[in-house]
C-alpha cells in the first residue's frame, strides 16, 4: 500500500514559498495604504481651504481653525463655522489637520499622526498650491 502523506521537504518547500511571495506582497500592500492615506489627507486639505474661500468671501477674512485642544466643543463650533465636520475627531484618521489664517492668507496642514511615516507632513495654501516636502507620497 502507497503512503500518500506529504513528506517534510514538501512542507519546508511550500513554507518556503509561501514566505517568499508574502516578504514581496506586504511592502507593496503597506506603500499602497499609505498613499491612498495620503491621496485622502490631500482631498481632506482641499476640502479645508474650500470651505474657508466659501467663508472668506462672505466675511472678508479667514476663521482661524486650530486644534490645541482636541475635541472640545468651541473647536467643533469652528468647524462647523466654516461648513465641516471635525475632520480631527475621525477615530481611524492617520492625520491630524490643521487651519491656520492671517489676513489675506490661509494653509491648511495634514501632520501623520501613527504609521511609519509619523510626523510627515502636507500644506495647502489659499490658492491650492501644495508642500509636500518631506512627504513620501510620488
Amino acid at each position: 500500500m502507497k503512503n500518500s502523506a506529504f513528506t517534510l521537504m514538501e512542507l519546508v518547500l511550500v513554507v518556503v514559498i509561501i514566505a517568499v511571495l508574502l516578504s514581496i506582497a506586504v511592502p507593496s500592500y503597506i506603500d499602497t495604504v499609505e498613499k491612498a492615506r495620503a491621496r485622502e489627507a490631500k482631498a481632506t486639505l482641499s476640502a479645508m481651504i474650500a470651505a474657508e474661500q466659501m467663508y472668506a468671501a462672505e466675511r472678508r477674512e479667514y476663521l482661524q481653525v486650530n486644534s490645541t485642544n482636541p475635541g472640545t466643543q468651541i473647536e467643533d463650533e469652528l468647524w462647523e463655522a466654516i461648513g465641516l465636520d471635525n475632520p480631527n475627531k475621525n477615530p481611524n484618521r492617520a492625520f491630524d489637520y490643521h487651519l491656520t489664517a492671517g489676513t489675506g492668507v490661509c494653509t491648511a496642514t495634514a501632520t501623520r499622526i501613527d504609521g511609519p511615516y509619523l510626523s510627515d507632513y502636507i500644506t495647502m495654501d489659499q490658492d491650492g498650491s501644495t508642500d509636500d516636502t518631506t512627504f513620501w507620497m510620488d
